[in-house]
């Protein structure tokens, strides 16, 4: 087993947070209509647990799938074996801790638009503004990650932003 990295899940969860988040609510900011604490602790959990179920999900079955695969490569009669060895319970760790690490971030990633909205909810905008400023941040921070081109990341996490804004909006879920 490789050693774990936990950028993804961080990252995952706080985008996965705002972008969710803007989804949900872009119609109520935009429209200034007031969003409570209530509110906005309710979508931010709801915003982070989903998205922390959908990693532990996603990591957990990548992860069993390469003991699958490795075992297949030794000759193994079944997986089993590996799934209850040390492999095993370092699997499920690593998917747990990095489904606590998204839940997390994913609940601050929420919380940008959501604060925001409740500190000035007569200037909605800013909230969307702010929010939208975050995920490009990320995007320079994801393009020095992975040596990738700043203004290509930056560029997509802006678009990325405006359209689920954009979407949310005419959605008019929340």
């Amino acid at each position: 087993m490789t050693k774990p990295n936990f950028l993804f899940p961080f990252t995952l969860g706080l985008s996965d947070g705002i972008i969710t988040t803007l989804m949900l609510i872009s119609n109520s900011i935009i429209h200034e209509s007031y969003i409570g604490p209530n509110l906005a602790l309710r979508v931010a959990f709801g915003s982070a647990f989903v998205g922390g179920f959908s990693y532990f999900i996603a990591d957990y079955t990548r992860l069993r799938s390469e003991i699958s695969r490795t075992s297949k490569q030794l000759v193994l009669r079944s997986p089993s074996y590996l799934i209850r060895s040390k492999i095993g319970h370092d699997i499920l760790i690593e998917s747990v801790v990095g489904t606590a690490l998204s839940v997390g971030s994913g609940f601050l990633g929420s919380m940008v638009p959501l604060s925001f909205s409740i500190i000035l909810p007569t200037y909605g905008l800013i909230s969307i503004t702010v929010a939208i400023g975050a995920l490009s941040i990320m995007g320079l921070g994801i393009a020095k990650s992975v040596g990738g081109s700043y203004i290509f990341w930056l560029m997509t996490m802006i678009a990325l932003g405006v359209i689920v804004t954009y979407i949310g909006y005419n959605l008019k879920l929340v």
